[in-house]
């Protein structure tokens, strides 16, 4: 009895199974449709990342006073501009042009007032094409007896009232490091500190300086390239931020009119903010 409910059953087993054969295939079908599905979903994820600006850390505000020295080249040429330098009234630093007509004249005037620092400021060799026109200028093709009596012809006047020395013009000059230890050495025989103006970027005078141990700083911002106010302004408002950042820095300005006036305008403005104009001498390396 029992072999023949066996072979009852028997037809259904190949029909049971061919039910779950069905069942499975459309299950691996169905996944393969859900993971076809899922694919797209990846695309704004690439898109996303593609997109995305990884934004820099801000660096916190530096602490402490941002001190600015502003020296003005070039004066003696104008009796006049030195009284306006006289009346911005803040410790400018003003570089006397040996032999222009009235630096002689305008050293008596001002020596003894503490409000304003001098320096001598220097002829040195530029590069071509500019021309070196300047009386008393020093040039790469001297010995160094010639360099050291030509800087003696240019100090002779206004030492020891002159605190330092900085160039004028130089471009050549400052570049040739065999010079400039010549000239280091003698500046520094006086006593005095040399200003790099930075007149171009390959001048070694600021890194000699301070290999020889000769008390330097350099030149951070030009102010006046262009005689144009708002130009001016701008660029003592780039000191002032060069000067927060870094703590301290220098600019270099001419005597002009127009640089004089802005000075006056926007130096008030500058000490609002917390900015401490300094002597040159103060921010000496």
């Amino acid at each position: 009895m029992a072999k023949n409910k066996l072979s009852d059953k028997s037809p259904f087993i190949p029909l049971l199974l061919f039910i779950i054969l069905c069942i499975l295939l459309v299950s691996v079908g169905i996944i393969k449709e859900i993971k076809k599905e899922r694919v797209p979903i990846s695309e704004p994820v690439v898109k996303e990342r593609k997109t995305t600006v990884t934004k820099k850390p801000v660096p916190p505000p530096i602490k402490g006073k941002a001190s600015i020295g502003i020296i003005i080249d070039d004066l003696g040429w104008s009796k006049d501009i030195a009284k306006e330098i006289e009346r911005i009234n803040r410790p400018i630093t003003v570089a006397l042009l040996p032999f222009a007509p009235y630096s002689k004249e305008i050293f008596q005037d001002i020596k003894d007032k503490r409000s304003i620092d001098m320096i001598l400021h220097l002829p040195l060799e530029p590069r071509p094409p500019a021309q070196a026109l300047e009386k008393g200028i020093i040039t790469t093709d001297m010995n160094d007896s010639e360099i050291n009596r030509k800087f003696q012809e240019a100090l002779e006047y206004f030492y020891p009232g002159v605190k330092g020395v900085n160039n004028h013009q130089g471009s050549l000059f400052t570049s040739d490091e065999e010079k400039m230890r010549v000239l280091l050495k003698i500046i520094q025989s006086k006593s005095l500190f040399f200003v790099d103006s930075m007149t171009v970027r390959q001048s070694k005078g600021y890194i000699i300086a301070k290999e020889m141990g000769v008390k330097t700083a350099k030149r951070d911002v030009f102010l006046d390239n262009e005689s144009d106010p708002q130009y001016i302004e701008g660029q003592i408002r780039e000191l002032v931020e060069t000067a927060k950042k870094e703590g301290k820095a220098i600019g270099i300005g001419h005597a002009r009119k127009n640089t004089i006036a802005v000075l006056k305008k926007v130096l008030p403005e500058i000490e609002k903010e917390g900015v401490t104009i300094v002597p040159v001498t103060s921010l000496l390396e």
